[in-house]
């Protein structure tokens, strides 16, 4: 598995990244960050936009949401090992190479979700 894309789009901070699978494809995963929208920050949605007509919206603390978070800790898992997460996090974005700046935005997209949960 690796990212291949990040986005921040300019509705308030919606993001989504771009996973490929291992031999199986390839998603888009993102979360709700349009100004006005009732669980801004908070709703995770499979699609490359919330407005999408082929977005799928994932409930809030529900089952797919759980499957969603868990591909994206089997991912970290696999290719971030602990120091490279410190270094990454800490590094000055401006002399990261491409990947590394991808990997950096995905584990930032990962905190963030982890972090609504506590909320």
């Amino acid at each position: 598995m690796r990212i291949l894309n990040y986005c921040l789009a300019l509705d308030g901070g919606t993001q989504v990244i771009e996973l490929e699978l291992d031999g199986s494809g390839r998603i888009q995963i993102g979360l709700d960050g349009r100004m006005g929208s009732p669980l801004e920050g908070q709703q995770l949605f499979i699609g490359g936009s919330p407005d999408s007509p082929d977005a799928q919206l994932l409930p809030v603390g529900g089952r797919e949401e759980a499957d969603v978070i868990a591909l994206l800790e089997q991912w970290q898992d696999q290719t971030q090992g602990f120091l490279r997460r410190e270094v990454l996090i800490n590094a000055d974005p401006d002399v990261l190479n491409k990947q590394d700046l991808l990997d950096r935005m995905a584990i930032e997209f990962l905190i963030k979700v982890k972090s609504r949960e506590q909320t």
